[in-house]
């Protein structure tokens, strides 16, 4: 006859199999699997990181809507839903836990570190989530396995709560260093691009005709460069007003050099001034600073290496010069010792 499976049986033998030991760590089955739903919500929030990075730019959308063809269109256009991390992130920024300013400050980094595709913020909202759930059970596998604070639930509570905080910001701190990276990358590119901006204008080209062919022109050489230039050439042939639009290169990129570029591009636009020259006199001021930028961190290299040598390079040579001249005074003390005895 056909004999019901035994469940305790079952249970034993799935709790055998998630059970871990490794050493001295010894996991039981309710860690292992917290430890589990971990791993996979780290991994998941560094692959959405890696994602959000690495989505097209404006630029190479326009392009490739350009080169491709109807029929491609048609088969590329298929309709396909969002993913369910997307659509986690979006329920989590409508919800008050976000709010307008909090989305607006989150849509400023991510332009600035380069990433202006569409459902970026909600996926990058969605890799806050995982990074806060992994820490969180992290820390929790941490104070079960060592059993730390067994008796104060209060300070346990505390420290996943820190936990929480501490993952929640962990993607923002991922994402000002792209910034970051790319903020320097456009300080250095800045002064070549003005050299093109000068000979397009001096060729006779129009502001946003010359800002778009250094864009193209500047796409090999430095990509965070082209990127800004082309967007704000397609926003200068959108908008109204191309003060607006060269206000927004200077909100994105965060970048204080833009502002007198800016500037004087602004007063070319509403006054017709000429503007080769002044965009040869900022390309050579933006080089100077370039250079004396160099220069401080030179300077500051003696300061910085201080440290490195008084905590390594020192004592090394403390014991090459100084154990001889030990040796020997203790070879002397031991022989005067000897004598006198």
């Amino acid at each position: 006859m056909f004999e019901m499976p035994n469940i305790e049986e079952f249970l034993a033998t799935l709790s055998s199999y998630l059970t871990i030991r490794l050493g001295e760590v010894n996991l039981g089955p309710i860690e292992t699997s917290v430890f589990v739903l971990a791993l996979a919500a780290a991994l998941l929030s560094g692959f959405n990181l890696w994602r959000i990075s690495r989505s097209e730019t404006r630029q190479d959308v326009l392009v490739t809507l350009r080169t491709r063809s109807a029929r491609d269109t048609a088969e590329d256009e298929k309709p396909r839903g969002p993913r369910w991390y997307t659509r986690l992130g979006g329920l989590i920024a409508a919800s008050p836990i976000i709010g307008i300013a909090e989305q607006q400050r989150l849509l400023g980094a991510l332009a600035g570190a380069g990433i202006k595709g569409h459902g970026d913020l909600a996926t990058f909202i969605a890799s806050k989530l995982c990074g806060a759930v992994a820490f969180v059970a992290l820390t929790w596998l941490l104070l079960e396995w060592k059993e730390f604070f067994g008796g104060l639930a209060v300070v346990r509570v505390a420290l996943l709560l820190g936990a929480l905080m501490l993952g929640w910001r962990v993607p923002d701190v991922v994402l000002s260093r792209l910034a970051a990276r790319r903020r320097l990358h456009i300080e250095q590119g800045l002064p070549d691009a003005l050299d093109l901006l000068v000979i397009c204008a001096e060729a006779g080209l129009s502001l946003d005709q010359a800002i778009d062919q250094v864009a193209h022109d500047m796409r090999a050489a430095n990509p965070a460069v082209a990127d800004e230039f082309a967007t704000t050439a397609v926003e200068m042939r959108v908008l109204t007003n191309r003060g607006e639009a060269l206000e927004n290169l200077v909100h994105r990129t965060g970048v204080a050099s833009l502002r007198g570029i800016t500037a004087t591009l602004t007063q070319a636009i509403r006054f017709g001034t000429p503007l080769a020259e002044s965009m040869r006199i900022l390309a050579a001021e933006m080089r100077t600073e370039r250079l004396a930028r160099l220069e401080e961190r030179a300077a500051r290299l003696p300061v910085l290496l201080a440290i490195p040598m008084m905590m390594f390079i020192l004592p090394c040579l403390l014991m090459v010069i100084g154990t001889p001249v030990a040796l020997r005074v203790g070879d002397t003390l031991r022989q005067v010792i000897h004598k006198a005895l």
